[in-house]
C-alpha cells in the first residue's frame, strides 16, 4: 500500500468519527499527508542520486580498465625501447 492510499483510507476513517473529532484528526492528517509527500520526494531524489553513482561508478570502471590497458601497453613498449638501447649500446661496442 503507497502513502496516498494509506492516506485516502485515513480520510475515510476520519469520517466516521465523531463531528468533534474530526478537526483534530483532519489536521493530524493533513500533517502526515506533507510529511508523506516530503518523504516521496526525498526518496525519489535518493533514487536520482543513486542512479548518478551507479554511472559514475560505472564510467570509472571503464576508465580504469582504459588505463590498466594503457599501463601495460607502455610497459611492453618500455621493455621493447630498453632491448633496443641495449642492442644498440652493444652494437656500439
Amino acid at each position: 500500500m503507497q502513502f496516498p492510499e494509506i492516506i485516502a483510507l485515513l480520510a475515510q476513517f476520519a469520517q466516521q468519527l465523531p463531528s468533534d473529532a474530526q478537526p483534530s484528526f483532519q489536521q493530524a492528517l493533513e500533517t502526515l499527508s506533507a510529511c508523506c509527500e516530503k518523504l516521496e520526494q526525498r526518496r525519489e531524489r535518493d533514487e536520482q542520486t543513486l542512479r548518478f553513482i551507479q554511472f559514475a561508478l560505472e564510467n570509472l570502471r571503464v576508465d580504469a580498465k582504459y588505463l590498466a590497458f594503457d599501463l601495460e601497453a607502455t610497459r611492453r613498449e618500455n621493455a621493447r625501447l630498453n632491448q633496443l638501447l641495449e642492442t644498440f649500446l652493444n652494437n656500439e661496442r
